[in-house]
């Protein structure tokens, strides 16, 4: 039996409004070639201007994490020639990462960090026949790269540690911690052996999907396991996984890379201290303790698990809770109701605007105020997502304001039981069924608009 070690490398794209290393804008989705600059295009003459932001969510990476945090921020080149690199280096942190020796701990996940570092992504190449195209949109985009010790030993340990960073970066609003979008990309150093020490490693580039990454392991497992059961040589190797093919190709062997390291010349070594004891990590914002706090006001496992996975339906539900001091109407009407729209109509949680929920938040509170009651409440919230509608003209336009008016409701009750003496007369061996029977007629004569705790009082005074 083979010892199986994983280390991971994960780049991950950050949440700024503008590039690392120049006020091109952050968007990588636009028409190709759009948001860059002379910088970007490394124009001779061009100075690079370290972004505040993305150093930010660095220190609060580094203090969600733990990490020892440098507070001298310092650059470096890496140097290598490659198309989507129009420098001809990246501008990293290779010497001075900003956080180093962290550790993420979480329900089933106790992995150590051995370091982040802040850098630039290159542009996004696009194979076109024989042609490669290159979108610059993506060149200088602020990366954090997070490098972890390999003290992971199965598949199902890298998918919990995967998913549980993810949920940190959504979380903390550092990355949106889209794969699909190249958002968050990992590559593996996977190896196996006999013993404790760790075997001959192969690196598994650009991954971009826990199901890939879970076939991933598998067959790099396999394919060493084959390798040195048949006494066949390994040497560390850089691979990239074909998902169609469902097997890892070798690029290259990982001999001493030559990247000749320097300090970056031009920018300067800058004291962030102050940075760091500014930015704030508010411990409420951490999954592990928003769950914590779900599970000790007693919201249900599913329901927790909904919110943790849907960080825009979690937004939507604190919101909301926060507004009508209910955490149940809030978990009723955001993630049972609100959710249940939004996959009727396809749609994503991530379109639910701030209105919508003011709407909402109205509504509950005329549930509250016993002015509509919940049936009536699925119509309204229907309109208010379908329609984009305030609440005063859909109740306007489906005629749902309540008769709360005492006079109004004893009328109506006292011709009610006055035509149906029969019924009333059993009031005393079957109560519930002649209350129910009355008020169905009730609500039948006033098309559901007799408020219910109003009209309940007046019957049982009454049919008393």
């Amino acid at each position: 039996m083979y010892k199986l070690s994983i280390g991971l490398e994960i780049h991950v794209e950050l949440l700024t409004k503008t590039k690392m290393f120049s006020s091109s804008a952050n968007s990588s989705n636009n028409e190709p070639n759009k948001n860059i600059n002379e910088i970007d295009l490394a124009l001779p003459g061009t100075l690079p201007s370290v972004n505040k932001e993305a150093v930010i969510l660095a220190i609060k990476l580094a203090k969600a994490l733990n990490m020892e945090i440098n507070s001298s921020l310092k650059f470096d080149r890496k140097n290598y020639f490659y198309s989507d690199l129009p420098k001809g280096y990246q501008i990293t942190q290779f010497f001075n990462p900003i956080g180093i020796n962290g550790i993420l701990q979480d329900d089933g996940v106790n992995v150590k960090i051995e370091r982040i570092h802040l850098e630039e992504d290159t542009a996004k190449q696009t194979k076109n026949g024989d042609d490669i195209l290159l979108d610059y949109n993506r060149a200088g985009v602020p990366l954090i790269e997070i490098v972890t010790k390999p003290d992971i030993h199965s598949k199902e340990e890298c998918i919990l540690f995967l998913k549980s960073l993810k949920q940190l970066l959504i979380f903390l609003q550092i990355s949106d911690g889209k794969m699909e979008d190249g958002s968050l990309r990992v590559d593996l150093n996977i190896s196996i052996s006999k013993n404790n020490e760790l075997g001959t490693r192969a690196e598994i580039k650009n991954i971009n999907s826990f199901y890939s990454v879970i076939n991933a392991i598998d067959y790099e497992y396999k394919r060493q396991f084959n390798l040195i059961e048949n006494n066949q040589k390994m040497n560390i190797q850089t691979r990239r996984w074909n998902d169609e093919k469902l097997e890892t190709i070798f690029m290259r062997d990982k001999k001493s890379d030559d990247y000749r390291y320097m300090t970056e010349p031009n920018i300067p070594a800058i004291d962030i201290l102050n940075l760091i004891n500014s930015t704030p990590l508010n411990q409420n914002e951490l999954p592990k303790n928003i769950k914590q706090k779900l599970i000790d006001d007693g919201v249900n496992n599913d329901v927790i698990t909904q919110l943790l996975e849907d960080y825009p339906l979690y937004k939507s539900f604190k919101y909301v809770s926060e507004h009508v001091e209910d955490q149940k109407s809030a978990i009723n009407w955001i993630v049972f109701e609100l959710k249940k729209l939004i996959n009727a109509n396809n749609d994503s949680t991530e379109n639910i605007k701030k209105n919508v929920l003011d709407e909402i938040i109205k509504m509950i509170k005329l549930i509250q105020d016993n002015k509509i009651n919940g049936k009536q409440a699925k119509l309204v919230i229907e309109e208010i997502y379908k329609n984009n509608e305030n609440i005063d003209s859909i109740i306007k336009k489906l005629n749902l304001i309540q008769i709360t008016d005492e006079n109004s409701i004893r009328d109506i009750l006292s011709n009610i039981i006055k035509n149906n003496p029969d019924i009333v007369s059993q009031y005393k061996e079957r109560p519930e069924r002649v209350e129910k029977f009355i008020f169905g007629l009730l609500m039948k004569e006033t098309k559901g608009q007799a408020n219910p705790i109003v009209a309940k009082n007046i019957l049982i005074n009454l049919l008393k």
